[in-house]
């Protein structure tokens, strides 16, 4: 597995001409240190998957980047994401501050052997419990930015 700092400064190598003009300003990408802050202040993250036929479906997720740089959801088992990277395990993931940090994630998932598991039922559903399963997310490519940073 590449490390962040590898996939940083590769994905931009090989980045189009837009994505290297917005995220390629070296006073303003993110190191493997700030991009590691950056991703732990958040909570939720805005995760794509494909249709069968190639519609998009979106979501608000929680992915946790662990200790050894892995990223982990929990997804719901009943869930169209599940449904969709089951039949093709391309995910994107982004997300980002007002003050107009920015960092956007592809890659592919496989799901954790093992990880089903229920969640209380918290009253705001009634109905049967709900199970999650989850899913490690290898990054093929990862983009990240303080477009403030260096403005004088």
């Amino acid at each position: 597995m590449a490390s962040l700092e590898e996939l940083l400064e590769g994905s931009l190598a090989t980045a189009g001409p837009a994505i290297k003009a917005t995220f390629g300003v070296q006073e303003r990408t993110l190191s493997a240190t700030e991009f590691r802050e950056f991703w732990r202040d958040h909570r939720m993250f805005a995760v794509a998957t494909a249709a069968k036929d190639g519609a998009p479906h979106i979501a608000p997720v929680h992915v946790l980047l662990t200790d050894d740089d892995q990223l982990e959801m929990a997804i719901f088992e009943n869930s169209v994401r599940l449904r969709d990277l089951r039949r093709d395990p391309r995910i994107a993931i982004t997300t980002w501050t007002d003050d107009g940090r920015i960092a956007i994630v592809y890659g592919r998932c496989s799901e954790v052997e093992g990880s089903r598991r229920e969640l209380p039922n918290r009253g705001a559903l009634d109905g049967p419990s709900r199970f999650v399963l989850t899913m490690r997310i290898a990054i093929d490519r990862l983009y990240a930015m303080n477009p403030r940073r260096g403005q004088t």
